[in-house]
């Protein structure tokens, strides 16, 4: 069978068809050309394209984005080697934990306890966002690609127990804890 048919109604005239599996379909495959002529656009015969105006200067991105390495613009560190129930201020203001690696070389577990608050927290009586287990003898990392939001700022300490009003120190010298914050 080929392409094309004639249309009973008119002499001659034809009704562009493609057969596909022995039956004809409507031919609504996009062409290109000048007047008079029509070429299918296929991958050896692509549509052809052009820019209407430029991009606008600056720094716009178009496309994929792909994470670079650079030297400036990157994630804080918050280091502590021997974390304890003596609460700590990471920053002060607004900001976002994007992961941690906490290891703790005691031979009971630990409690990493993150707060979202400007100050400084008081681990029996303010109350964390976030519970970190970090088993004995164990690592504990994450990584949190969007960040965890904290509003009013970050602080962070660490416990013996998991309650919320838990006080109790870790074993001494046994948490290295860094924290990824922006």
């Amino acid at each position: 069978m080929s392409d094309n048919i004639t249309l009973p109604q008119g002499a001659g005239t034809l009704l562009a068809t493609d057969e596909i599996l022995g039956v004809h379909v409507l031919r609504a495959k996009v062409q290109t050309g000048v007047d008079g002529t029509a070429v299918d656009v296929s991958q050896s015969n692509p549509l052809p394209v052009g820019l209407v105006g430029s991009l606008p200067a600056g720094a716009n991105t178009v496309g994929a984005v792909h994470v670079k390495p650079a030297t400036a613009g990157g994630l804080s560190i918050y280091h502590n080697i021997g974390l304890s129930n003596t609460g700590q201020n990471v920053k002060s203001s607004a900001g976002q934990v994007f992961g941690w690696h906490l290891a703790n070389t005691g031979s009971s577990a630990a409690f990493v306890k993150l707060y979202d608050m400007a100050g400084t927290p008081t681990m029996n009586s303010d109350t964390p966002a976030v519970t970190l287990c970090v088993p004995a003898g164990q690592v504990t990392s994450a990584e949190h690609t969007n960040g965890i939001a904290f509003t009013n700022g970050i602080g962070i300490g660490a416990t013996a127990g998991s309650a919320d009003n838990n006080n109790s120190a870790p074993g001494l010298n046994t948490l290295v804890v860094n924290v990824f914050y922006k």
